[in-house]
């Protein structure tokens, strides 16, 4: 009697398969989650950057700084970036608010762990840039 060929995987095929997929995601995942991390960062450039500028243009008007968001044209203080990504308040260089501004981009939610930036009137960074 012939005996009929049988087609298809294998239990012990389809786990070596699973296997290999969980060890390509292993070591996928937490890369993928840093470069999230990483372009979201942005959002914190982006806005940190835009009041220095604002805090340039009132200096030059009345050459001091100031550490009131809403004095900047800003809505709010602390401002929000766009995507709620980080928050942005303003604070005196050593006490000294008519010679220096200090930015702060403090991380908010999943964002946290990257941590924050800062940027003063001097172009002194610190933090992930």
């Amino acid at each position: 009697m012939a005996r009929k060929k049988s087609t298809g995987f294998t239990l012990i095929e389809l786990m070596i398969v699973v296997a290999i997929i969980g060890i390509i995601a292993a070591i996928a995942y937490p890369s993928y989650q840093d470069q999230v991390r990483k372009s979201k960062r942005t959002d914190g450039h982006t806005k940190i950057m835009d009041a220095m500028a604002r805090q340039e243009r009132f200096f030059s008007e009345n050459n001091t700084y100031t550490t009131d968001m809403t004095a900047l044209g800003y809505a709010t203080d602390p401002v929000d970036s766009d995507n709620g990504h980080y928050e942005i308040s303003g604070a005196a260089c050593d006490g000294d608010i008519a010679q220096c501004v200090k930015l702060t981009a403090t991380a908010q939610g999943g964002q946290a762990s990257d941590g924050d930036l800062t940027l003063d009137s001097t172009n002194a960074k610190t933090g992930n840039w």
